[in-house]
């Protein structure tokens, strides 16, 4: 039980199992059973804690605050090798790596992450959202690109630490926050495609603010015809570099005509905003309030706050909230 760092919880007190029946379909929702164990892990009581001699001048905490410029004075790492298993886990002044010309990283691009957002309540307490969800879909990650798998409650409880060692880095004004993002990379140094024999977990922060230089307003979407984000039975699902590379170069193409963003299509149907799930609210040909989302069809990423949303949105049993296999 941590004294200054709470976890916040969607309306449910606990997450339940989520259904919504769409015909004869049944959805359950991606963290129904969530299972954070595994066959070996490291351990927070292990933790050890260097404090940096050099803190870093922070930046003015304003609408001027880019994503993912600036970086706090700390992070946590851990490493893992075939045959001794996971290291004690560190958390340590922030540095740069050294890695081999040869790393796997590089080359295969094995390396998966999560995001997720750590912010201050009004009585300036450092709070988390849901953040068991965020490693749960990391360890999914994870294996999908044949990593080393974790206990999902020890990492978070390494997560906690740090961010209670960095809570002068959280922004205190709505809508900002401290961005908070675990990172899994190869540290083999072999060219072949294989199974790493090493790897290094870490966590790194950045104070940030609104995403979109425009600030929070509505931003405009360039549904693409040409280009595909992900495919069925495909990696789409899971947070990892070769899922983001590609869509750079379409994302830039679609602000140059005067986009913020670009709604990845499958054919004709829906699927996820470059940095986003999507929903819709309309009212449906039998006059009924909706609030409909893709389905998690392993072509777009379980996000934690589109889960959220259904949950709530089901609590509050205002109007349908279904998700679609084929959302055109």
């Amino acid at each position: 039980q941590y004294t200054d760092i709470k976890m916040i919880s969607c309306a449910a007190t606990k997450l339940r199992f989520f259904q919504s029946v769409i015909g004869k379909r049944l959805f359950a929702s991606y963290y129904a059973s969530m299972d954070f164990s595994a066959k070996e892990t490291f351990h927070a009581k292990d933790l050890i804690i260097e404090m940096t001699q050099n803190k870093k001048q922070k930046p003015v905490f304003d609408t001027s605050l880019r994503f993912g410029h600036a970086s706090s004075d700390h992070m946590f790492v851990c490493d893992w090798e075939m045959g001794k298993g996971w290291d004690t886990p560190q958390i340590i002044p922030y540095q740069p790596f050294s890695l081999d010309p040869m790393n796997s990283t590089f080359h295969y691009a094995i390396e998966g992450f999560e995001g997720l957002k750590a912010y201050k309540d009004a009585k300036g307490t450092p709070r988390l959202f849901r953040a068991d969800l965020n490693m749960y879909r990391f360890k999914n990650t994870c294996k999908r690109i044949s990593l080393p798998d974790f206990d999902g409650v020890e990492l978070l409880e390494c997560l906690k630490e740090l961010i209670k060692l960095e809570k002068d880095w959280i922004p205190q004004q709505e809508g900002f926050s401290l961005y908070v993002r675990p990172t899994a990379i190869s540290m083999c140094d072999k060219l072949g495609v294989a199974v790493p024999d090493k790897a290094r977990l870490f966590i790194i922060c950045s104070p940030i603010g609104p995403y979109y230089p425009s600030g929070f307003k509505p931003i405009k979407l360039f549904c693409d015809p040409n280009n595909v984000r992900a495919f069925p039975k495909g990696a789409g699902a899971y947070k990892i570099g070769s899922n983001y590379g590609p869509t750079i170069a379409p994302g830039g193409q679609a602000i140059k005509q005067g986009y913020d963003q670009i709604l990845w299509m499958q054919d004709e149907n829906v699927g996820e905003v470059g940095t986003s799930n999507i929903f819709f609210y309309w009212k449906n040909q039998q006059g009924e309030l909706e609030l409909i989302t893709p389905s998690l069809d392993g072509t777009i990423l379980p996000g934690v706050t589109r889960d959220s949303v259904l949950e709530i949105a089901k609590e509050m049993n205002r109007f349908k909230a279904v998700s679609y296999t084929h959302l055109t």
